[in-house]
């Protein structure tokens, strides 16, 4: 006969082996089902290559696994969104620790939480992260005294310019624009002041506040 759980927290089950004195007789056994422990660092750490092609997946919950092959170690996470199973690259350990892709695991399950794609949230991200690396200080300042060539005068215009070259695009000219804060101006200023000459950093500090 079919055997039939009599407990689903301690998986028992029960089967019909026969008849004993006219009435039906059970063996009956009991096993523990195994459950997804959560990794550890000292696993992570540890964790060799079995030489599967596909690789070896250990699993920390929530989707959340450690892929590890023949390349190396990485964080995996598997969902489904809109029906279709998905997968998430999380990054490479050890340049990713268990802890942080724990705390990527959390902000993809929320994102699916809210009807979200965390792969398209990712690729969003470095799109914009992208579009900003592309906005430098220096690209931003070029493209500003460019529009300003009807209204500026070519001497004007060059040593506007000449001046950043000099003083500025060295120290911050490469960075987002969005990334450059206040301090990091006055920072670029004061270098000029050591030089003594505050006319020229009271001009730069007039200029970089144009630019921003």
């Amino acid at each position: 006969m079919l055997s039939h759980p009599t407990s689903r927290h301690n998986m028992t089950y029960r089967y019909r082996g026969g008849t004993f004195g006219g009435m039906p007789s059970y063996l009956q056994f009991t096993y523990r089902q195994r459950e997804c422990m959560a990794l550890t660092d000292t696993f992570v750490k540890n964790a060799k290559h079995s030489g599967r092609p596909a690789g070896d997946k250990h699993a920390d919950g929530g989707g959340m696994y450690l892929l590890v092959n023949a390349s190396g170690r990485y964080w995996r996470m598997d969902y489904r969104f809109n029906e279709k199973r998905k997968t998430l690259a999380m990054g490479v350990y050890p340049d990713v620790s268990l802890a942080e892709a724990r705390a990527k695991r959390q902000v993809a399950r929320k994102l699916l939480a809210s009807d979200l794609d965390p792969n398209e949230a990712k690729r969003n991200d470095k799109r914009v992260r992208a579009a900003a690396a592309a906005n430098t200080f220096e690209l931003v300042a070029r493209e500003f005294q460019t529009g300003k060539a009807s209204a500026w005068s070519t001497s004007y215009s060059q040593k506007w310019l000449r001046q950043l070259e000099k003083d500025v695009f060295p120290f911050i000219g490469k960075l987002p624009i969005d990334n450059i804060t206040t301090p990091m101006i006055l920072e670029v200023i004061r270098r000029i002041e050591k030089r003594g000459v505050h006319d020229t950093a009271h001009t730069v500090k007039q200029s970089s506040g144009q630019v921003r």
